[in-house]
């Protein structure tokens, strides 16, 4: 049962995942930039408008989930250990909304 909740979870937030595990990789960051607002800068001329405005969807959406340890937790499982947020200093709901913000 448990996987066939992540697998949705998995499914329904892509573009947010694949952001996350790409761009924000720990081993592949830097060649997008030097900043988060760089990143999402090289993840819009990348992915063009279309998928930048489903990114903000999922953002958007996934910003509603109010218990911030269940927003860790959905979050972790997108990120599958590929983006560590205390070098950027961030939660993942201020990163959500700091990405949201440059969308």
């Amino acid at each position: 049962m448990n996987r066939f909740r992540n697998w949705r979870l998995r499914r329904k937030f892509s573009s947010l995942g694949v952001m996350i595990r790409v761009f924000f990789s720990n081993h592949d960051c830097d060649a997008f930039g030097e900043t988060i607002e760089e990143i999402v800068e090289s993840y819009c001329d990348y992915n063009g408008k279309a998928e930048a405005l489903c990114l903000k969807n999922e953002i958007t959406e996934m910003l509603q989930t109010e218990d911030d340890s269940e927003l860790e937790s959905r979050m972790a499982l997108l990120a599958e250990n590929r983006c560590n947020l205390k070098a950027w200093g961030e939660t993942w709901r201020s990163f959500l909304q700091r990405v949201l913000t440059l969308l």
